[in-house]
């Protein structure tokens, strides 16, 4: 008797967040969650946006958590998983390859689309400052756009998240700091003063377990005080880092708002799938600092995973 069998969609995306061009040929690696020695690998030459892969082994246990690794002449390798297998309907999975030597593209995410399309990330990045708009244009510049990136992939990140208050963290007081040396926007984080309600809001998520609190938050962020990590996808998680020794009054719209210096960041993976991403990923995108070129492609990948959908404006594009 023939084993029971399921089958994925393999959908491809590049850079722009559309499906892949169909002159654009690909290879897949499939295989199924059991120990390397004993996978069941499938090859798939294919091209375009998407391919339907049949007859992958279905054990009805955890061995049908299924990895996908997609690699395509000039582009970037990209793959998920798990990809969990059903015999119910195809499983879907959403992947996206960027082209090699590809760069941030701004050209959707000006400062006037920013105050079109999303008027409160305008609206932050303008608080506390009158020049937020040759500001934000100068980053656009400043280390190829990887500061500019970090931040709106932050505030993206942070405007879909709902706490209890059933508010984002982006619905409270915030005013970035730009120019504290102790404080300093770079590629993987920025700081800003917010107010400090938003605190008990994340420590009520946590209790609630959308978020994990980070011992010794210190070690790692120098003067926090707590610390809480999102835990929604299996990589791309944001993090909120609070420095509670660092405080202010700021005038926000509706009076003098008390303030605490806030840390967000995102982290590449969880524990267990790090190896994997650490793996597929290319190297340029996983030594140092966490690079917002990652978080872009990975963020979107498991937004989509998820049912939901990761767009900071800006794309990427030789």
């Amino acid at each position: 008797m023939d084993p029971q069998t399921g089958s994925i969609l393999v959908h491809i995306f590049d850079g722009t967040r559309r499906p892949l061009p169909d002159a654009v040929k690909w290879f897949a690696r499939i295989h199924d969650a059991r120990p390397p020695d004993n996978w069941q690998i499938t090859n798939v030459d294919s091209h375009g946006p998407a391919t339907l892969v049949k007859g992958l082994t279905y054990f009805d246990n955890f061995y049908d958590n299924y990895t996908v690794i997609v690699n395509a002449d000039g582009y970037e390798q990209t793959g998920w998983m798990p990809v969990p297998l059903s015999r119910a309907r195809p499983t879907p999975v959403n992947l996206m390859l960027i082209p090699k030597d590809s760069h941030l593209n701004f050209s959707s995410a000006n400062w006037k689309t920013l105050n079109s399309v999303r008027p409160r990330f305008a609206e932050i990045l303008s608080a506390g400052i009158n020049d937020a708009p040759t500001r934000y244009t100068n980053l656009m510049e400043h280390n190829e756009g990887l500061v500019l990136g970090c931040l709106l992939n932050l505030l993206t990140a942070m405007s879909q998240i709902v706490l209890p208050s059933e508010k984002s963290p982006l619905d409270y007081y915030w005013q970035p700091i730009w120019d504290d040396p102790q404080f300093q926007m770079a590629q993987d984080r920025f700081f800003a003063y917010v107010d400090k309600s938003l605190v008990a809001d994340v420590v009520k998520a946590a209790k609630m377990g959308a978020f994990v609190e980070e011992k010794n938050p210190g070690a790692l962020h120098p003067g926090a005080t707590l610390s809480y990590k999102q835990i929604q996808f299996e990589v791309t998680n944001v993090q909120l880092t609070f420095h509670q020794g660092n405080t202010k009054t700021v005038p926000g719209p509706n009076g003098p708002v008390d303030c605490v210096v806030i840390e967000p960041d995102i982290d590449y993976y969880k524990d267990l799938l790090a190896h994997f991403f650490l793996e597929v990923l290319p190297n340029k995108f996983t030594g140092g600092l966490t690079d917002p070129r990652a978080v872009y492609v990975l963020r979107w990948m498991a937004s989509q995973q998820a049912g939901g959908d990761f767009n900071p404006l800006y794309t990427m594009t030789i």
